[in-house]
């Protein structure tokens, strides 16, 4: 029998999307979804989702390690959601195709991507695309021949691969346009002696497509034109560009992004004057973005932690411009060793090893610290992907 509110009420479900949306945190919406039954119909329909999802960001929910997925806990805002997640989700992901062992490569927007060489290629292995809430799971195709044969002699990236494979963002305009709500894009890449090139595939033309190589010279002059290691560190992403390290130990390093929207990798130059080491990217608002640096001294042991924040207009991060900017500096709480662990929610996330494992994070806008409780545990690091989402009730299948 329907519930006196539910038959009481004199709207048509479009109305009642429109009053609905108005909720302001994503906690109401799951009261009004457990209030009323007409309401929980309206909120859980998948057009009304997309629109929420455009409206209110993904919540911080913990991090997917080696060992399993780690919640955030109390007295995290998200440990509730957390909790829910990590109860409805299969993060062994023992629906993937057997046999085999599949590795976990990376993580974005409620997706992971692993892989796994069948003991045959430790370079083109097996991709698959997977979404643990609802347990489902797309296989890629092979690369191409033709694609394959431009990679020649590729370096050990992790101890187990030759290749890197991670996620890149997709645009809720792009999704749109391709009439696909779990529509996503894989980026597969290999370090070789005398270049870096890539590979992209796109879930809504079912392709690969490949990215000009760059010679490493191209991209540093400074650095050895035939490396014996892999070079790139840190991977980062930031206005539809991701970003990396490019070290040229003995000489001088520096940056190097690959445009998404281009296809093609390029050097931008650092921070004058800054030693480049571990770093992350940030989205500043504005067309801004902006990039987190420890100090020097954080790598001496010499007086307090720092935190750099550079920013630069994204029109100005052309081949040979230099147009960052020292907008903040802040003193970390603790004189340790801290590594950073990503951007999520407006926050950066960094963790240390001395005086107790640990998490803390910082607002970008407001430079105030939060110790983050759970996700961190003794005996691992935990995957550089921070793990994002929402609500069981309020998610939308990814793939």
């Amino acid at each position: 029998m329907a519930s006196p509110a539910a038959e009481a009420l004199p709207f048509t479900d479009d109305i009642l999307a429109d009053i609905l949306i108005r909720l302001p945190t994503l906690a109401d919406f799951g009261c009004a979804c457990a209030s009323c039954p007409a309401f929980r119909r309206v909120i859980t329909s998948p057009s009304f989702l997309r629109r929420l999802h455009a409206l209110h960001a993904p919540l911080l929910l913990g991090f997917r390690s080696f060992f399993g997925f780690h919640p955030a806990e109390p007295p995290h805002p998200s440990a509730p959601v957390a909790r829910a997640v990590a109860a409805a989700a299969d993060f062994r992901f023992p629906f993937l195709p057997r046999p085999g062992y599949w590795l976990v490569r990376d993580a974005r927007d409620g997706r992971f991507v692993l892989d796994r060489d069948e003991g045959r290629d430790d370079t083109f292995t097996t991709v698959a695309v997977c979404d643990p809430l609802f347990r489902r799971y797309v296989l890629l195709p092979p690369i191409p021949a033709d694609m394959a044969a431009t990679v020649q002699q590729p370096h050990l990236l992790n101890g187990e691969r030759r290749c890197d494979i991670f996620l890149a963002p997709c645009s809720g305009e792009a999704a749109a346009a391709a009439g696909l709500t779990g529509s996503f894009t894989v980026v597969w890449m290999a370090q070789c002696p005398t270049k870096v090139l890539g590979f992209v595939f796109s879930s809504a033309s079912q392709q690969w497509r490949a990215i000009p190589s760059r010679s490493w010279g191209d991209l540093n002059p400074y650095m050895n034109p035939v490396t014996e290691r892999y070079s790139l560190l840190y991977r980062n992403y930031a206005y539809g560009r991701f970003y990396w390290y490019l070290s040229g130990f003995p000489n001088r390093s520096n940056l190097i992004t690959l445009d998404m929207t281009r296809m093609e990798f390029s050097p931008i130059n650092p921070p004058f004057n800054h030693r480049i080491e571990e770093f992350t990217t940030v989205e500043l608002g504005d067309n801004r973005c902006g990039i987190f640096m420890f100090g020097s001294n954080q790598f001496y042991g010499a007086g307090d932690s720092v935190l750099h924040l550079f920013c630069a207009y994204m029109q100005n991060l052309d081949e040979g411009a230099n147009k960052w900017v020292l907008e903040n500096e802040i003193l970390l709480p603790h004189p340790y060793r801290y590594g950073m662990l990503g951007v999520a929610d407006g926050k950066l996330f960094l963790h240390t090893t001395e005086g107790g494992r640990s998490c803390i994070s910082l607002d970008c806008k407001t430079s105030q610290f939060q110790t983050v409780q759970g996700m961190i545990h003794d005996g691992y690091r935990p995957l550089p992907a921070l793990y994002v989402g929402y609500p069981p009730s309020l998610s939308l299948p990814t793939i």
